[in-house]
């Protein structure tokens, strides 16, 4: 994946973690989950950015 992909992706998962933190709230283990999703695509996009 490129760059703009991983930021792509990154977009679209922080999307659904607002989605999911508004209908359950934001302790809801879905919202963690989600959450941890975003924080490895985050880091996926650092360790591209700085190989």
């Amino acid at each position: 994946m490129n760059s703009k992909e991983i930021q792509t992706e990154m977009e679209r998962q922080r999307i659904i973690l607002h989605q999911l933190a508004d209908e359950f709230g934001f302790l809801d283990e879905r919202v963690l989950m989600q959450s941890q999703k975003l924080d490895e695509w985050l880091n996926e996009y650092e360790r591209h950015k700085n190989p």
